[in-house]
């Protein structure tokens, strides 16, 4: 078939009258099959047709899980330690593609200039153009106080709508200092897209930032993932001062903690267990600690390796197991 048959989504939605979010999604979702990935995603005429035509899943596609039907939850959860190492993009990617297993809209955001996330649900930041990406839409907001966060959401092969991360946001920070009521950036470019989703879940940095700041005034709720390591836990003491810091300052007096979850645990060393006693004994009187426990496994190593969640690569092992367990022990209050 000639080159010339394919269509970006968005001219494919300017072409055939429609908006361009409903071919997106029908992108996500299997109903309309896609060749390329990103921003350079492509439909062929006569599959958008089709589509059109009879609004169904193309045969030889999987069908995808079921999606409520509720409305919209628009729960915006921030994943945050100011350690690195600790399992935050792993969770946030594995527990993003569990929760949209479970048919919950989902919704990843990356704040972090490494652009981890970004790179581990499949996609390439070096593709991608800063106006592509968070820092596009950060700028946008900071010189014309516009947001347009719908034209940079993308469908990652993962499975999950994401916002990417660039490089380039590693020179938003000055930006975000001279910028006035800087702490509500993030939250105000949310805002609109937000409600459309039941899960929102946000990647942070590893350090106290301007970013950091913005994803615990925006969130409801915050993940802080901790493995069994003595410094680990003392970073949670300084995660959790920031959180007070947070509600006491009234930039987000309603932010809770969703609960600690522990990763990478070797159940077979000695120091971990006792650490993990520890953070139960020591936190569990005040703090959520998730029943749930991520060990460590070779196999969620080898999936950020082939970019990949854990329930992509090894979807039957203890790791996908894990996080599934995790997306149930978190979705309960929801269900």
């Amino acid at each position: 078939m000639a080159a010339d048959d394919l269509l970006t989504l968005k001219a494919a939605a300017e072409q055939y009258s429609v908006t361009y979010d409903r071919l997106r999604r029908a992108a996500w979702d299997g109903r309309l099959p896609t060749e390329g990935t990103g921003h350079a995603r492509l439909v062929r005429s006569e599959h958008v047709e089709t589509f059109l035509r009879e609004g169904r899943v193309v045969p030889g596609r999987e069908a995808p899980p079921p999606k409520r039907t509720a409305p919209p939850l628009g729960k915006i959860i921030a994943v945050a330690l100011l350690k690195g190492g600790t399992g935050k993009t792993t969770s946030t990617l594995n527990l993003g593609v569990a929760l949209g297993q479970r048919g919950y809209r989902v919704l990843l955001v990356d704040t972090d200039h490494q652009c981890s996330l970004t790179s581990a649900a499949g996609l390439n930041p070096a593709e991608l153009a800063p106006e592509q990406t968070l820092f596009g839409a950060i700028q946008l907001w900071t010189t014309q106080l516009r947001e347009d966060l719908h034209n940079v959401i993308q469908t990652s092969p993962a499975g999950v709508d994401i916002v990417p991360a660039s490089i380039r946001l590693s020179l938003t920070e000055r930006a975000l200092h001279l910028q006035n009521r800087r702490e509500y950036v993030l939250q105000s470019i949310l805002a609109p897209v937000a409600p459309q989703y039941d899960i929102v879940l946000i990647d942070t940095q590893p350090a106290s930032s301007n970013l950091v700041h913005n994803a615990l005034v925006a969130a409801h709720e915050v993940i802080i993932p901790v493995e069994p390591e003595q410094l680990a836990v003392e970073s949670l003491g300084l995660m959790l001062d920031q959180i007070d810091e947070v509600r006491r300052s009234r930039l987000n007096p309603h932010l809770k903690l969703c609960g600690v979850l522990v990763t990478q645990v070797d159940v077979r060393m000695t120091l971990h267990r006792d650490l993990l006693s520890e953070i139960r004994e020591q936190f569990s009187s005040d703090l959520p600690v998730f029943n749930t426990v991520i060990r460590r496994s070779s196999k969620i190593a080898e999936s950020q390796a082939r970019h990949q969640s854990v329930l992509q690569y090894d979807p039957k092992g203890s790791g996908a197991t894990a996080y599934r367990a995790l997306a149930e022990e978190i979705s309960r209050e929801w269900e």
